[in-house]
């Protein structure tokens, strides 16, 4: 039962500390994820801002972008026609530069007032401008992608511009192919567009898929053009950095589970040593206190306990308890003790021939007792069973118990019926009720053939068959008006003759090896 109860303690402190650990570490590993997310995102933030706000002042100070991606929406052929149509750039220049002399219109006005061709060739001319610039801006970056797309309700996800890179390192295109298309972008998947929309700041980012695979791997930065219906558009692939933070993360996990694991140990070592070691050694002279009523054995296992904390606080309290409480129960066990012999002389000075008959039959019960390995709780309540077991005698007349001569059937018929009476006696002391099994069983036989019950082998109560045995050694050791005490090896000789009739084997050969020791014959009246 101790290690049962050493084993729980144990795993509620492993669980407990497991679970510490546990919720620490996932606490652990959610702030090192969000705090270097946060700072990494925070430096990108910075890095695409800056490019973002340089792109977009030479775009606003170069290209008419509100006209070109006018135009874009309104030519379904904005990427092939347009983009395929030979022309020459100084041509173009020329007539931009007629315009201006001509007219003191905005760029856009004068744009919309040409005619279709002029407007298509000028279109072009401020595309090139427009993706040329991006392209050669877009190869000194490290960045994932770079395109403008239309951010308006009307058409979200119409593709101005898409730039690629080129194997060579100062070169980067933009692709014809790519403008004039659709992506599939689903509102809710772009928080970053919906803020721009409700114009809650001139940029945004997000943490989104850039097209419609759904991986959320890159970290996008949107830039308001013109109007604000289109946005120059920077992604950064998120994927290494996430990757290089989760192996990071997972690292600090297997660290403090490792951490863990050790504290774990130091734990339960530590605490066996101050608190699991003394708290078993306080259960244990608790346990035994029970058992044995005896608060001297409590202070020499207590003496180990040397915490200075509050376990030695219980354990000397415990101690000073179990003294007081010994103190306690000697006082009464003495009254009581003294009550009992006080009735056993009373019962003895009824028969002139036995005096101290029931003063022996409880030491020998004791030793007896003893001798069979009873605790010493059960050595004392055997010793006050012998002290009494002959108190029904009070209820036989004195002319019978003290008759020299035989007696007649009546007379021992009535000396047969005093354990009946000493049951009866006895059995109204409640606190004590093993004092009445000695008084009435103390006269059966193992083979059934004794009174009052005629019981039989396992039938009678053990502590019965101790004291039988001590009452038939005391009745041959002691003498009698007919005859004097009997020489030890005749006694001896008939415990031995009548085990298994008479006596139960144990008790009597525990009284045989007590004779044996008593080489001067010390034991008797």
């Amino acid at each position: 039962m101790k290690q049962s109860r050493f084993r729980k303690l144990s795993v509620q402190l492993i669980v407990m500390t497991v679970m510490l650990f546990i919720v620490g570490t996932a606490i652990g590993a959610v702030l090192l994820y969000t705090g270097s997310r946060d700072m990494y995102l925070q430096a990108k933030d910075d890095m695409i801002s800056y490019d973002l706000k340089e792109m977009g002042k030479f775009l606003d100070e170069n290209v008419c972008v509100d006209w070109l991606f006018e135009y874009a929406r309104e030519h379904d052929d904005f990427n092939h026609k347009l983009l395929d149509r030979e022309f020459d750039t100084i041509q173009e220049i020329q007539i931009e530069n007629d315009l201006y002399e001509k007219d003191t219109k905005t760029k856009a006005e004068v744009y919309r007032s040409l005619d279709a061709d002029q407007q298509s060739l000028m279109a072009k001319y401020e595309y090139m401008n427009f993706g040329n610039y991006l392209s050669s801006s877009y190869q000194m970056t490290d960045y994932e992608k770079l395109y403008c797309i239309q951010v308006g309700s009307d058409k979200c996800g119409f593709v101005y511009f898409d730039a690629i890179k080129t194997d060579r390192p100062d070169t980067a295109v933009f692709r014809p192919e790519a403008s004039g298309v659709t992506w599939d972008y689903k509102e809710e998947d772009h928080p970053a567009i919906e803020k721009l929309r409700e114009g809650s700041g001139d940029m945004a980012f997000e943490i989104a898929a850039i097209d419609t695979s759904n991986k959320a791997t890159s970290y996008i930065g949107y830039l308001p053009l013109g109007s604000g219906e289109a946005a120059l558009c920077i992604s950064y692939d998120w994927a290494p950095f996430q990757k290089q933070l989760m192996s990071k993360v997972i690292i600090l996990v297997l660290v403090l589970l490792g951490a863990m694991l050790l504290t774990c140990v130091l734990i339960l070592v530590f605490l066996r040593r101050i608190v699991i070691k003394p708290l078993n050694t306080v259960q244990t002279a608790m346990l035994g206190y029970m058992e044995e009523k005896d608060s001297t054995l409590v202070k020499d296992k207590l003496e180990s306990v040397k915490t200075q904390n509050e376990i030695q606080m219980l354990s000397e309290n415990f101690e000073e308890l179990t003294t007081e409480i010994d103190s306690y129960i000697s006082s009464i066990r003495k009254l009581t003790r003294e009550v009992m012999e006080a009735l056993a002389q009373t019962i003895d000075a009824k028969d002139k021939y036995t005096n101290g008959h029931s003063f022996r039959v409880a030491l020998y019960s004791r030793m007896l007792a003893k001798a069979l390995g009873l605790s010493k709780q059960e050595q004392e309540a055997i010793y006050d069973m012998g002290l009494l077991h002959d108190i029904g005698k009070i209820g036989i007349p004195g002319a019978i118990i003290n008759k020299t001569t035989k007696l007649t059937e009546e007379e021992y018929e009535t000396i047969k019926k005093h354990p009946i009476y000493g049951y009866e006696i006895l059995s109204k002391i409640k606190s004590m009720p093993e004092l009445s099994i000695g008084a009435r069983y103390h006269h059966e036989r193992i083979d059934g053939r004794g009174y009052p019950d005629g019981l039989k082998g396992d039938d009678i109560p053990y502590m019965a068959r101790i004291i039988a045995v001590a009452d038939s050694y005391d009745t041959m050791t002691s003498n009698r008006s007919y005859r004097n005490f009997l020489s030890q090896d005749v006694v001896r000789e008939e415990i031995e003759k009548n085990i298994g009739t008479q006596f139960d084997e144990a008790p009597a050969r525990a009284m045989l090896k007590i004779i044996d020791s008593d080489k001067l014959y010390m034991l008797h009246e």
